[in-house]
């Protein structure tokens, strides 16, 4: 059934489509727009379209750029600690990647410099980082964005013929919100032949939506008050413990 629903939207897709003849690649999604709330396990879109010209599919999905620290696990006489601190600025908090392709059929220059496939993420570290540490690191950092499905890389692309695909794109409860974007291209004979983009918008409502605003617009504020709630909190608890279980 998903298959004909998805096959209809792309035939749909095509006919309204004035320059659905003329262009490599058109392609549309189901909605481009995540509200995230407190009841929020997660969002699947379906992505759909046609290609006009021959060659490989490959759609990156890529979330809004954050920084992140990377601590390494030392031990020393017998005890974990946190040693070394690396900051990487500016790297995609949400990556997932489609082909058609198999493996290595594509040129490793092309995919590098378009950034598709996780070996070829850029990170820029902040500071001087040995390269041996910045291959240690990349590897530590994919690896946790791969085990809390941040990241992943691989999947393959539906056809429902010759010319039409679909895709469903997944985003897990856990996404930051921001603007997010699905990058489609059309690859042939080791150069890029068609290139879309479709914004997608992650939003959060409700209550949480305001606590996280305020969280950012009046931190100072926000930190007094959660010492003050840590403190009450932690008096009743003693308070109750004593009143009804004794010293």
């Amino acid at each position: 059934m998903k298959n004909i629903l998805a096959k209809i939207c792309c035939i749909i897709f095509i006919l309204f489509s004035s320059e659905s003849f003329a262009s490599p690649i058109i392609s549309g999604i189901s909605t481009n727009e995540i509200n995230i709330d407190t009841k929020f396990r997660g969002a699947d879109i379906l992505l759909f379209g046609a290609k006009g010209y021959s060659g490989n599919i490959v759609i990156a999905v890529r979330g809004p750029k954050k920084n992140f620290l990377i601590t390494k696990k030392e031990r020393f006489l017998g005890i974990w600690h946190n040693g070394e601190r690396f900051k990487v600025k500016d790297l995609n908090s949400y990556y997932s990647l489609f082909s058609t392709f198999s493996d290595n059929s594509a040129s490793d220059d092309l995919l590098q410099m378009l950034e598709l496939g996780k070996n070829n993420l850029s990170f820029n570290f902040s500071g001087e980082v040995e390269e041996a540490k910045k291959d240690e690191f990349r590897i530590q950092l994919i690896d946790k964005f791969e085990k809390t499905k941040l990241y992943s890389a691989g999947s393959k692309i539906d056809f429902l013929d010759e010319t039409l695909f679909k895709v469903m794109l997944h985003f897990p409860k856990n996404i930051a919100r921001g603007i997010y974007t699905v990058e489609i291209y059309l690859i042939n004979e080791d150069s890029l032949t068609s290139f879309q983009s479709i914004p997608i918008y992650v939003n959060q409502v409700g209550l949480s939506a305001k606590i996280l605003d305020f969280a950012y617009q009046q931190s100072f504020l926000y930190g007094l008050i959660t010492v003050f709630l840590a403190l009450v909190i932690g008096w009743l608890a003693n308070y109750f413990f004593i009143r009804f279980f004794g010293k």
